[in-house]
């Protein structure tokens, strides 16, 4: 009788603690794409649902937008960033408020905050185009629109963000706000940096402004970049190795 006993609390004591230390994971559908978050430590199970469900608030929020804190706030990143570019990222220039070059980053790099708060130390928030992480040796495959294959492998550490930009799946899509046009200088743009959002909008703003420009405003905010221009020329001071 002792024995069953013992066994059934060894059990009970091994499944609450793989319940609560283990690796979480979830893909759900938000904002026109997919988002990915997984978590690992204490935890993990709900601290990856509390990352989404902060993502789905901010898609009600966004989509369309109202007013709030966080929309005062991505509009305040948005504006710096469009006097940074000197109109080459606006968020406003057709007459609306568009938050489709800055509110998925915003969103992921809330959702992480959200994470860091509550002490997780190994986690992924992937919306496939902005990815932030907690922790380090994160291994995201960067896409080549030249050949429609993965070229380039970049490794995100602690607190790190990347965001890209290109027009080989949506043609046109990205405009040049000063002109109203298709923005046509780049085929796509990586940023790194340390925060998500800021790097949705610059690499839009890159994007517009092209390979020369785009890497001096790079420089000037101290972010890395990749950039392959519309003739297929790759721009890289992210330094690491083609693959």
């Amino acid at each position: 009788m002792r024995l069953k006993v013992v066994v059934s609390l060894l059990l009970v004591v091994g499944l609450a603690t793989w319940f609560i230390f283990k690796t979480s994971e979830i893909t759900i559908p938000v904002m026109g794409t997919t988002v990915r978050v997984k978590v690992s430590g204490p935890l993990a199970f709900w601290r990856a649902r509390q990352a989404v469900a902060e993502i789905k608030r901010l898609e009600k929020i966004f989509r369309p937008v109202t007013d709030s804190p966080d929309t005062v706030r991505v509009l305040a990143l948005a504006e710096a960033v469009k006097k940074a570019s000197h109109g080459a990222f606006d968020v406003r220039w057709s007459g609306k408020i568009d938050l489709g070059g800055i509110g998925k980053g915003y969103a992921v790099e809330v959702a992480r905050r959200v994470l860091l708060k509550n002490g997780v130390k190994s986690a992924i928030i992937d919306m496939h185009s902005s990815i932030a992480v907690i922790g380090d040796g994160w291994k995201i495959g960067i896409f080549d629109p030249r050949t429609k294959c993965f070229f380039k492998r970049i490794v995100l550490n602690d607190k790190e963000a990347l965001s890209t930009s290109g027009q080989y799946e949506q043609p046109g899509h990205i405009i040049d706000p000063r002109t109203g046009k298709a923005a046509d200088k780049c085929m796509s743009v990586t940023v790194v940096c340390k925060d998500a959002a800021l790097a949705d909008a610059l690499s839009t703003a890159i994007f517009v402004l092209g390979p020369t420009k785009g890497i001096s405003l790079a420089a000037k905010i101290g972010a890395r970049t990749l950039i392959v221009d519309k003739n297929g020329k790759t721009y890289d001071n992210l330094s690491v190795k083609l693959r």
